[in-house]
């Protein structure tokens, strides 16, 4: 007799949410497992939660070590009190605590992102003079299906509706730092449990309420939006399941790029133009977006609308340039370069050389090389064109395949005199200048792309 198999469910079994100290451990150490982390914490209930869970955690054998920061944004007289209740707090449960000042005003409009950004770079800042590698935050479910909502309403592509991500790399110019959220699909009531289980207070930031603010009306409407079945749990899951669609293109992404892509030493990114264009109209828009957010000036890439048009521009003509996102597109019979625009370094401060060496716009690492000697003052600036003129004329040979668009935005020397050499045009022994590429790994640092 034959038996039939019980059909196996293609469904993601539930993960248990990390509302217990041995699971918030196990999150962690799956997201990005680190010996130190910082909690951002705000006074409110969520992050409280993080407060309650971190306290148990510390417990537990070969636990990590915690420390809790907050942000004091300068904008309402309560914050103070707030601050005074999360360190109290901590104080009972024995985990280190500091408050950070905003340093500066944060303008009229705008305010949400504002001191978005005030609060990241404060605790980036932070984290990286202490050496802690991971801030986590108390982003819920409901954040998670805020976000997506929100995102929808705007038109997104995949990207956007892959809503936040577990691991975030945030960089800022202290460093790099990553932002973990081990709650995206845990229902807010749970973590509010753990609050009154442990007995904290916590404090309601009045702008949750004003629905002047577009997270906040997407809240408020939310009973109405449970009635349509497009519940905070759905929506989270439908963030999860866009990531893993993302995920995959990006691996055939990096693939495409390993196979047919180089970096050349000049300081800009080429591509095979014929497979290039052979590849499906969305692969191609992020081939784009991935190489222009690493070659711009900054970590985010152009709309889908203007790198559409670029890559129309490219099939439509044998050879031409297009400025885009802070890029130069250049492309000829048979590639296409993409490196930085002149003009997007107009507002880019000369940097300092130091023993520690400095990261100079995005894309180089500048330094004195250990056991040498430099005089004081010098710092790093874009070549241009009259001091690329001037070493020319002073017998230097340039590479005749690169174009000169890329050679005016390389990293030179300079003191109070002007030009005193460019490293990566002609090799000297007291400065040293490699690409700067992390976690990218299709931009190796090679020394040039093969024949050039």
């Amino acid at each position: 007799m034959c038996r039939l198999k019980k059909p196996v469910s293609a469904a993601r079994p539930e993960k248990k949410p990390p509302t217990t100290a041995r699971r918030f451990l196990a999150a962690l150490k799956q997201i990005a497992p680190h010996e130190h982390y910082a909690l951002a914490v705000s006074g409110g209930r969520d992050s409280m939660a993080l407060v309650a869970l971190a306290a148990a955690a510390q417990k537990k054998p070969n636990a990590p070590k915690f420390h809790v920061i907050s942000v004091d944004h300068g904008l309402r007289k309560e914050a103070r009190q707030e601050m005074r209740l999360v360190a109290e707090t901590c104080q009972r449960v024995g985990l280190p605590h500091k408050v950070l000042r905003g340093d500066k005003p944060l303008g009229a409009g705008g305010i949400q992102q504002a001191a978005r950004e005030l609060r990241y770079r404060l605790m980036a800042s932070w984290c990286a003079k202490r050496k802690i590698p991971a801030l986590i935050v108390a982003h819920h479910q409901r954040d998670q299906a805020e976000t997506l909502l929100m995102r929808l309403a705007r038109g997104s592509g995949l990207d956007g509706l892959s809503g936040m991500a577990p691991l975030q790399k945030l960089e800022t110019a202290a460093g790099d730092l990553q932002i973990l959220r081990p709650f995206l699909e845990t229902d807010p009531a749970l973590l509010a449990d753990i609050v009154r289980m442990a007995k904290f207070d916590w404090v309601e930031d009045p702008s949750n309420m004003d629905n002047q603010f577009e997270r906040v009306r997407w809240r408020q409407a939310e009973d109405m939006l449970d009635g349509l079945g497009l519940r905070a749990r759905a929506l989270a899951r439908t963030a999860a399941n866009m990531r893993q669609i993302r995920d995959y293109l990006d691996a055939q992404v990096t693939n495409w790029l390993q196979a047919h892509g180089g970096y050349h030493f000049c300081g800009f990114y080429s591509l095979d133009k014929a497979t290039f264009l052979s590849l499906p109209a969305f692969l191609r828009l992020r081939v784009l977006r991935h190489v222009m957010a690493r070659m711009g000036p900054v970590k985010f890439a152009p709309p889908e609308t203007s790198l559409t048009h670029a890559t129309e521009l490219i099939a439509a003509r044998s050879y031409g340039g297009h400025t885009l996102g802070g890029c130069m597109m250049r492309w000829r019979a048979n590639e296409i370069m993409i490196g930085r625009e002149i003009a997007a370094l107009d507002a880019l401060p000369p940097v300092p050389l130091a023993r520690g060496g400095s990261v100079w716009d995005r894309r180089f690492f500048v330094e004195i090389r250990k056991g040498k000697k430099a005089k004081a003052g010098l710092f790093a600036a874009p070549l241009g064109g009259e001091a690329l003129g001037r070493l020319e004329r002073a017998g230097l040979q340039v590479p005749n395949a690169v174009p000169r668009c890329y050679l005016h935005v390389l990293p030179a020397v300079f003191d109070e005199d002007g030009l005193v050499s460019c490293p990566l045009l002609a090799e000297q022994t007291r400065i040293n200048v490699v690409p700067w590429q992390p976690e990218m790994p299709y931009l190796p640092e090679i020394n040039g792309k093969a024949g050039w």
